[in-house]
This record gives C-alpha cells, structure tokens and sequence, in this order.
C-alpha cells in the first residue's frame, strides 16, 4: 500500500502484523479521489473503521487540513501513528483508539463537524448503513459535506435520510462505493453538487445519481 498523490505521493503505507484487512486497493483510492479531488484542499476529514488510515492519510497528502481517525484495535492504532509519522503528517492528525458509536457521542459532544466523512467497517455484518444514519443523526458532517462509504456490493445502502442524499456510487468488483451528499437539517438540499461538476467544487454525479450502481 502507498499514498498515490500529493505531497507523500509514494510513501509506503504498513498494516499490523497478523491482521487480516481488507485495505482499499491502490485502484479503488484513486477512483474515489479523483471524484473527490475539487473538494478536498482545505477540508476536515473524518476517517472511520479507519484501519491503517490510507484514506485519511491520502486526504491529508492532497491538501485536507485535518484528519480524525477513530480505529477500534490497538495494533491498527499503532499503524495508523507509524504511518502519519513515516508520512511526516502527523501534526496535522488525531488519532482516537475506541469504538466509533463512542468516538461519535464524543466528537459530537464536541461539537466537531467535517467536509469530509470516510466509512469503511468490516464486511458481513451490515455496519456501513448503521455507520452512516450515525454519522448523520449526530450532525458530523457539515451542509454540503460528502460521506464516502465503502461496502461490500450486496449490502443494501439507504437512497437518501433526514440529512444525507445518495449522489453517486461506483463499483469495484465486490466493492461498492457510495457517495452522500449532506442537506440542510430540515430536509432541504444546501448547496447543489449533483448538478456540476468539477468547476463548481462538486462531486460529480455518475449513473448512480438516481440510486443505480455506476462503473465497472
């Protein structure tokens, strides 16, 4: 694994020894920020279910001015450091070591807010929606923000919420990306992004704009 673009471009990324994950692979990262890229400088990221961080560090390396990673396990905790630290982005990260419904109460209680939400949970046991209504019903993410959820392509992902709006989702193989925009809290839309494209810093819509699977 390594950081594809941006001031750590190369970098080599290192997981927990004995630990089976499922990283995004070097395809899937490039896909994601290549839609992501006009919004990204400048923006708050929240990484969770972040393993070893490669979605966090990858904002950060193409110009996010912070990112939050919540990780359950102790020895992906440790990656995470080693990576920031092997990336020298460390200063511009926080590392929280806790179960994410916890890291949300708290964040929240906070009043922390963010452009820029990464879901990426275990496979097989429906945590990607679940992580998703929780993000949302607790306000992380800020109007017009975006959540990136990745999930396995038969778990079922909610059209739209109280807040959140499926714009866009592309598909890798087994692997589903979808992309959420946030709305106003009354269940009006903010600012349009499904209607633009680069030029006017949204993501752009791909067939799944109407809830279908885009790509290949």
């Amino acid at each position: 694994m390594r950081v594809i673009a941006g001031r750590a471009k190369g970098k080599r990324l290192f997981g927990a020894p004995g630990m089976r994950t499922r990283p995004a692979t070097d395809r899937v990262k490039k896909s994601v920020f290549d839609i992501l890229a006009p919004r990204i400088v400048g923006t708050r990221c929240l990484d969770l279910f972040a393993g070893t961080g490669a979605l966090g560090i990858e904002a950060l390396s193409r110009g996010a001015c912070l990112a939050v990673f919540v990780e359950c396990d102790a020895r992906m905790v440790a990656a995470i450091r080693r990576n920031l630290e092997e990336t020298s982005l460390s200063g511009q990260a926080r590392v929280v070591h806790g179960d994410v419904r916890w890291a949300v109460r708290v964040l929240a209680g906070k009043e922390e807010s963010f452009d820029l939400v990464f879901l990426d949970p275990p496979y097989g046991h429906g945590l990607a929606p679940l992580a998703l209504e929780l993000v949302a019903r607790h306000g992380l993410a800020r109007q017009d923000g975006i959540i990136v959820a990745r999930h396995e392509r038969r778990q079922e992902m909610p059209g739209h919420g109280a807040n959140v709006k499926l714009v866009r989702q592309e598909r890798f193989g087994g692997t589903v990306v979808s992309f959420y925009r946030v709305t106003g809290a009354s269940g009006e839309d903010g600012p349009r992004v499904d209607g633009g494209g680069p030029a006017d810093g949204g993501v752009v819509p791909g067939p799944g704009d109407d809830g279908r699977v885009g790509g290949d």
